[in-house]
């Protein structure tokens, strides 16, 4: 990963820059919107970072020194480096490679399974799926339509959202932010922030469809996706294996948020 020079100015800027252990950092207080839990984020690490296990316990304790009160770390990782125990992943983005051969041509489609562009009238049923995965991804939280992260996505100018049908009936949604930044390296890239599929049987050629239509409504930018990693065993392990499903097909890990306590 590597930081704009206007990134490292303005975090310098606004004292959000620092060092742990001879590497450099970028941290500040951003705290979960879905859980509430009190967050230090470290947007940006020197590379060799993650690497030291000495540097990332220096990390944790250079952020106590600076007087944040929070109840856990994340630090951006990038690629698929793992980190030692206590960090977790808690956010990882993986990055489609825009092969030719894309997961829909290697899935039989059932009969009577499309994908079309959605409408205004769709935003309902829409909406009710980005509730519905954001509550999977989330267990137990009381995740309603009006939530910011449901509504923000929704009034994305660059949202793009595909319907699934099976024999003309809505199953399942995906949903692309076609004009987002990273706000470290500058990288415009777009992102597909859901696929949700309600009919079991066709789940796997209907999200291969979906993204499909996304990959190709895309051209020309970098396709991103995510994977939350619940806290709970049972989710954590489904979690863990989408994340395996995505990269042993287009996906690769671009990366990932890993947390620990504080």
């Amino acid at each position: 990963m590597t930081a704009t020079r206007e990134y490292l100015r303005q975090a310098a800027s606004a004292g959000l820059a620092d060092e742990a252990a001879g590497f450099g950092f970028v941290a500040d207080r951003c705290d979960d919107p879905f859980t509430g839990r009190r967050q230090v984020l470290v947007e940006y690490c020197d590379p060799g970072l993650p690497a030291s296990p000495a540097a990332l316990e220096a990390l944790r304790t250079a952020l106590r020194a600076r007087g944040h009160e929070a109840d856990t770390v994340l630090l951006r990782v990038a690629g698929d480096h793992r980190l030692p125990t206590p960090w977790r992943p808690r956010l990882t983005y993986v990055r489609h490679d825009r092969s030719p051969a894309t997961g829909a041509g290697n899935t039989p489609s059932p009969a009577g399974l499309t994908v079309r562009r959605a409408t205004r009238a769709d935003d309902p049923r829409v909406r009710d799926w980005l509730v519905q995965a954001f509550r999977n991804a989330y267990p137990g939280q009381e995740i309603r339509s009006g939530h910011p992260g449901v509504a923000g996505i929704m009034a994305a100018p660059g949202r793009l959202s595909f319907i699934a049908e099976l024999h003309g009936e809505p199953i399942g949604h995906g949903t692309v932010l076609t004009s987002e930044q990273d706000s470290v390296t500058g990288e415009e890239f777009a992102e597909l922030v859901d696929t949700l599929v309600d009919d079991a049987q066709s789940r796997r050629a209907a999200i291969a469809a979906l993204v499909a239509a996304a990959v190709e409504a895309t051209e020309g930018r970098p396709l991103c996706g995510h994977v939350v990693h619940p806290y709970e065993p049972e989710a954590a392990r489904g979690a863990d294996s989408v994340l395996r499903a995505l990269v042993a097909g287009d996906w690769s890990v671009d990366h990932c948020f890993w947390e620990s306590p504080w």
